[in-house]
């Protein structure tokens, strides 16, 4: 997970620590869920009304996807470089390197949009969660 910018070794081990195994989350979604990330909803019949986060889930792991998601409002789009030493698959650096890249381009998509820095902030900590819990499933080998 360290391979994707604003993640780095304390953050991975935290996430990886809360989370414990990240197949044990059935899909992506379901893992941003459980870190908090994800509008709340109030909905009845035909209407359909999405408030903020819900923050009902991980409190660790949220702070921590949130804090690395402000890397990407001033990041360039370029892969973060490998530490010295570290072994990675070249599959999982791959998958890092496109995450870097999408998670690039929907922060600049929300600012072009209007959105508020911490809406658009919130929107990319999400999409970071689903990110890291793909990664995570492939370093487990699931």
């Amino acid at each position: 997970m360290s391979c994707i910018k604003g993640v780095d070794t304390l953050t991975a081990f935290r996430l990886a620590a809360e989370a414990g195994s990240f197949s044990r989350f059935r899909s992506a979604p379901a893992f941003a869920s459980w870190c908090g990330l994800v509008p709340s909803e109030r909905s009845s019949g035909e209407s359909e009304r999405r408030g903020g986060i819900t923050k009902a889930g991980n409190a660790l792991a949220r702070t921590a996807l949130i804090e690395s998601a402000w890397h990407y409002s001033t990041c360039s789009p370029r892969p973060k470089a490998p530490a010295p030493g570290t072994d990675v698959p070249p599959a999982i650096r791959s998958r890092a390197d496109d995450c870097t890249a999408r998670l690039h381009r929907r922060r600049e998509a929300l600012a072009a949009a209007g959105k508020s820095a911490c809406k658009a902030n919130a929107a990319v900590a999400r999409e970071l969660a689903c990110w890291v819990w793909e990664i995570g499933c492939r370093s487990e080998g699931t």
